[in-house]
């Protein structure tokens, strides 16, 4: 199958933050101006147009994303739980401070089986059963987070708000990442 991981467009989060918003609720903030108008260019992209379907994180930065693009592309939109962002407190009532979002941030990758946030495995591991459940599919937008997309393609650089990366996954369990991404200017570059 191919995918295509898109990362949702800039997120506005000075909507919630002027409603004094916090924590997970923060989630509930939409694209920006700018996030929407990145989502609009990036829909005429000629490897989306084949897309068979579009899958996303239920996030609204991510859902938003996710239909601006089916709507443009006159594709259907499935919202997965699973595609959501990378969890710095797994325990979804427990507070998060500074000090525990720059630890896991900077441990992300260690194998802390006990760690109370979410690694890089475990995000793999949950978007690759989403995928499962595609597999009679050929290609499939994926609208997610940079997280989740360097968790899956095995990459530590930056994911730009709106960038496309190529994926090719295998039902049988292999995957690889595809030699080419496409940078926020819409050129496609060898990595």
């Amino acid at each position: 199958m191919q995918v295509y991981f898109v990362r949702h467009g800039e997120t506005d989060y000075e909507v919630v933050a002027s409603r004094g918003v916090r924590g997970w609720a923060t989630s509930f903030a939409p694209l920006s101006h700018l996030g929407r108008l990145q989502i609009d260019a990036i829909a005429r992209d000629y490897r989306l147009q084949e897309a068979e379907a579009i899958l996303c994180s239920s996030y609204a930065r991510a859902l938003e994303s996710g239909a601006l693009l089916s709507r443009a592309l006159n594709k259907p939109l499935f919202v997965e739980y699973d595609l959501h962002e990378w969890l710095p407190q797994k325990d979804p009532l427990g507070d998060i401070d500074a000090e525990l979002l720059r630890r896991a941030r900077h441990a992300l990758e260690d194998d802390h089986a006990d760690a109370p946030w979410e690694r890089v495995e475990e995000v793999r591991a949950r978007v690759l059963r989403v995928l499962e459940r595609y597999r009679d599919r050929r290609r499939v937008v994926v609208v997610t987070h940079a997280v989740v997309i360097q968790s899956v393609v095995g990459t530590r650089r930056p994911i730009d708000h709106a960038e496309i990366v190529e994926f090719t996954w295998r039902p049988d369990g292999e995957a690889e990442r595809a030699a080419t991404a496409a940078p926020r200017d819409g050129v496609t570059v060898k990595r």
